[in-house]
């Protein structure tokens, strides 16, 4: 069965993110994010100063996981939820899970 229209979008807005957090280009990371969750957003922001690298390594419909890796050698992930907000998506909520050591 073909991938729904939704995950398609959702996932090719993901890439550009994923493009801005490689080019460490702060003002497009910040342009995916919702002004809903740019007001309240503590995690994101702070961890893709610390990013290195991410990597996008899965989409649910809406929903995203990246892979970080930052600066000190950690490896966070992070779950991106997506809402279209009248034509393009947007970052709307965040959950973060930190990697057991050695992993």
């Amino acid at each position: 069965m073909p991938p729904s229209e939704t995950k398609v979008e959702v996932q090719r807005t993901a890439r550009g993110f994923e493009s801005a957090v490689n080019e460490h280009d702060t003002a497009r990371q910040r342009d995916h994010f919702s002004a809903e969750f740019a007001e309240r957003d503590n995690d994101l922001g702070p961890l893709l100063a610390q990013t290195t690298r991410g990597k996008l390594i899965g989409t649910v419909a809406t929903r995203t996981l990246f892979q970080l890796h930052l600066d000190d050698g950690d490896t966070n992930v992070v779950e991106l939820l997506w809402r279209d907000h009248e034509g393009p998506w947007k970052i709307h909520d965040c959950r973060v899970f930190t990697l057991l050591p050695g992993i």
